[in-house]
């Protein structure tokens, strides 16, 4: 080779690599000219601006979607200046949510007369004990945070239903176990009669101004009605602070020669609060060596991964092993490069500081063991074959991570009974802002042992998951229109999810019969928006135990 045809050849050679170099590069790395950059985020003393710059920028490097934001120029963080600091952050989540393609986490609902939007998964909370937040993980003002605290009169939720506006039923769908209406001896499927001195039932239009009382966060509400049982009470019911139980209620029900073991569970609460009540119940199941299992989650928002792993490890039989989950994180985490979490140092469920690590510490790659959730069965309860899931538009977050982890169990049977899940495959951990805030910023999804997750839109019955789908054929949420407590065989749900296990038709035919004429009452949905906001939608994962 001569010395013309050397230099042709490493020519092409270089030309080669080049080229090969360009085609491996899927984005430039140049930085865009023009308005994109941070040139607007100037020196302050604001602490509102820091604080609304510290969202914005976090979420640059840990959203989910962090990819599909604009630069800060372009998104002026600092914009968000109406209403309360609250109010201001939560304008800012929304903005970022609403920047994204797919907009995942952006729930929209009817107010009554317009349109409106509010983040489905990004959170913010005031931890300073000082603020009015109504939603809370750790400092709430009204219903049952997650660590088992309430502060309220107890009523979760009720239901209207009857043939006409003048002709209707008020029923209580749940009462948190521990508050002044639980000891008052409410429970789901008493009736409310009376509101105050307002007779409740003969007038929609005169009637829901004392009914929005029970959502107001009352000190003080008198009240008359029906109890499931059949007897009537007269209560006033006081605010108050109390500790209260996960649980609705847990029994045994022997039916068709089964014993079949039912656990209405209301929210994946921290460790002290869940683990021992859920231990209890499941001692119970074992007692009686049940194979049928019905958890009801209907009103259940999520809570703990850790708390969904370990009421996973109850449920499975003997010899279950392998991955129960995996965590998939940001690429910016994946490849450390998240470098803003250095200002984070890992917290506990209680929200104190354990060690001296920092979350920018961890490695956040799917193939990491902390990121993959192994099963490791818990409890003496070990020939479990079946599991019916009741759910509704409530059931969210956590309780979903439970239902796809456990139908990767080639053991198990899971069916679901009710309506469309939420839609929440993806969780977050706590970033503290401004010393007062927990930021919550949905950082990874999960997929179970057969990669199935991305269930944005929610588990539907007999269509994403077998079982069965209730109200086919009316237009509306019976899931509260029932006369009878949790647990009991004549409960509309309960009835459908006995069908499925073979036990025959167990419901009263009386309930069937008051069902059939009615409808939801108009307005009814502005109440269901309203206790949405008492409870926690989420999934987190603290990184670090008690």
């Amino acid at each position: 080779m001569n010395i013309k045809q050397i230099n042709q050849f490493y020519f092409l050679i270089l030309v080669f690599v080049l080229f090969a170099s360009a085609c491996k590069k899927d984005k430039p790395t140049t930085v865009p000219t023009g308005d994109c950059g941070n040139a607007k985020q100037t020196s302050t003393t604001d602490r509102v601006a820091l604080t609304n710059d510290s969202i914005f920028l976090y979420a640059k490097e840990i959203y989910y979607w962090n990819e599909e934001l604009p630069c800060y120029d372009k998104f002026e963080p600092r914009q968000y200046t109406s209403g309360s600091d609250l109010s201001k952050y939560e304008n800012n989540l929304l903005a970022i949510a609403q920047s994204t393609i797919n907009k995942y986490d952006v729930l929209s609902y009817d107010n009554g007369s317009s349109t409106e939007y509010t983040n489905k998964f990004s959170y913010i909370e005031d931890v300073s004990g000082n603020s009015g937040i109504s939603a809370g993980v750790k400092n709430l003002i009204s219903g049952v945070n997650l660590q088992g605290e309430g502060n309220d009169i107890g009523i979760y939720d009720i239901g209207a239903y009857g043939p006409s506006d003048n002709e209707f039923k008020v029923f209580i769908k749940a009462v948190s176990p521990g508050s002044p209406a639980a000891k008052a001896g409410l429970t789901r499927g008493a009736s409310i009669t009376k509101i105050g001195t307002e007779t409740i039932g003969d007038n929609w239009d005169e009637d829901i101004d004392a009914i929005n009382l029970l959502f107001n966060n009352p000190s003080s509400i008198h009240l008359e009605g029906e109890k499931a049982d059949g007897s009537t009470y007269t209560t006033t019911l006081e605010k108050k602070a109390y500790d209260s139980s996960p649980i609705y209620k847990d029994t045994v029900l022997v039916l068709g020669g089964k014993s079949i073991g039912y656990l209405a569970y209301a929210r994946f609460s921290d460790d002290d609060n869940s683990y021992a009540p859920l231990d209890n119940a499941f001692q119970k199941f074992a007692n009686k060596g049940i194979e049928d299992l019905i958890i009801d989650l209907r009103y259940n928002g999520g809570g703990y991964v850790t708390t969904a792993a370990y009421l996973a490890n109850l449920i499975v039989p003997n010899g279950t092993t392998g991955t129960m989950f995996v965590e998939h994180y940001t690429q910016t985490m994946q490849d450390g490069k998240a470098n803003i979490l250095k200002n984070q140092p890992v917290r506990n469920a209680d929200g104190n500081i354990v060690g001296t690590a920092t979350y920018a510490d961890y490695d956040y790659t799917p193939s990491d063991p902390d990121n993959i959730k192994k099963f490791s069965k818990k409890g003496s309860l070990t020939g479990v074959k079946n599991v019916i899931f009741l759910v509704t538009g409530n059931t969210a977050s956590a309780s979903e991570l439970l239902i796809n982890s456990l139908r990767a169990v080639p053991a198990l049977t899971v069916q679901l009974v009710g309506t469309t899940t939420y839609g929440k495959p993806v969780g977050f951990f706590p970033v503290r802002l401004a010393g007062i805030y927990d930021l919550y910023l949905p950082s990874f999804s999960t997929k179970n042992a057969n990669d199935e997750g991305d269930y944005y839109n929610g588990f539907t019955p007999e269509t994403d998951i077998a079982g069965k789908k209730m109200l086919d054929n009316m237009n509306q949420d019976l899931d509260s229109f029932s006369e009878y407590d949790f647990g009991d065989k004549n409960e509309l749900y309960l009835a459908a999810a006995l069908k499925l296990l073979g036990i025959g038709n167990t419901m009263n035919t009386n309930a069937v019969m008051s069902i059939k004429g009615t409808r939801s009452i108009p307005g009814i949905s502005t109440l269901k928006n309203m206790p949405a906001k008492k409870e926690f939608k989420g999934m987190i994962e603290t990184r670090a135990g008690k």
